[in-house]
């Protein structure tokens, strides 16, 4: 009985086919065997030469090979060429919008870097968060100083733009950006790094990360406290819990205190940036604009009585 995964062509041949037209073709339905006992005749006598194939290569064994070829002839780029960094920025706007709603969306039965980051982590998307995030703090929080000294009853307070705003929030966002993701990894190298996440998949994700607080920031400007300190926590659970749902699968075989602490660690740090933004850029400027104006009161009052008692006293050395 033939292999079912054998298959068997026959092709018959006519001795003098060449020389025949096409009516005179005959077709004939011939039983697979492994041999042939004698070459079949026509009814006109003329013999048939039937040829068996049997052995023909599999296609999908041929796909994998050519596969295999292609990835072993693809080099990667040295870290000295344009090429190694081209391969960080390959990636299109609809990725990048993509990537961003889901760093937002806590799934615990999706893990984002697994379904959304790889094969392809980019630091384009991140850059440009980052980038965002520091002018949208920076000038949200600059707004927010300039609507309270209108809403002041004082006018002795003159707003100004704190362009310190930028420096400062430039530096608290691409370090966290990067020391993060740099402390992360040493630690998972160190216990082993049981997901096999690299240093670029994990940056590419706490990147996407801050894309929350982009919006958050600019609701932040109402000078509402309850509201910007939900806003705080809101931001901190939904960004946070993608991260802890992404990273756990790395070290959740690690000691219990471990994987825990680290977790924890995670989403601490994570809860504290948002709140060092609203302190120090929102809070911070209407307590500075309340502290300036509150010493241009005390000044003016200090040398409106001043004024006063000189001149209280004035007619009485004029008389003596």
């Amino acid at each position: 009985m033939e292999n079912d995964s054998q298959k068997n062509f026959a092709i018959e041949i006519p001795d003098d086919a060449l020389g025949v037209s096409q009516d005179e073709l005959v077709f004939q339905d011939i039983p697979h065997s492994h041999k042939m006992s004698s070459s079949p005749e026509l009814k006109d006598g003329r013999t048939v030469h039937t040829h068996t194939f049997t052995n023909f290569p599999n296609p999908e064994d041929s796909e994998e090979e050519d596969k295999a070829e292609l990835i072993k002839d693809k080099k990667t780029p040295s870290f000295w060429t344009f090429e190694y960094y081209q391969t960080f920025f390959d990636v299109d706007s609809k990725q990048v919008l993509d990537r961003i709603l889901w760093s937002m969306y806590p799934n615990p039965n999706v893990n984002y870097l697994q379904m959304k980051i790889r094969p392809n982590p980019d630091l384009y998307g991140p850059f440009w968060i980052c980038m965002t995030l520091v002018f949208s703090v920076a000038v949200a929080g600059n707004l927010a100083n300039y609507l309270y000294s209108q809403s002041t009853s004082s006018s002795n307070y003159a707003w100004k733009y704190d362009f310190h705003k930028v420096t400062l929030a430039s530096a608290a966002i691409f370090a966290y950006w990067w020391l993060m993701p740099t402390m992360l990894y040493g630690l998972l190298s160190w216990r082993g790094n049981q997901a096999g996440y690299t240093f670029t998949e994990i940056i590419c994700v706490y990147g996407y990360s801050l894309a929350i607080y982009i919006p958050i920031s600019i609701l932040w400007v109402l000078p509402f406290y309850w509201l910007q300190w939900l806003l705080v926590m809101l931001g901190m659970a939904l960004s946070g819990t993608v991260l802890v749902f992404t990273l756990w699968p790395s070290i959740r075989h690690d000691k219990k205190q471990v994987s825990l602490g680290t977790m924890v660690i995670v989403m601490l740090m994570h809860g504290l940036l948002a709140v060092g933004f609203m302190l120090f850029f929102f809070h911070g400027s209407v307590d500075t604009a309340a502290t300036e104006t509150t010493a241009a009161v005390y000044q003016n009052a200090t040398s409106t009585a001043m004024i006063v008692s000189t001149t209280q006293m004035l007619p009485a050395n004029h008389t003596g």
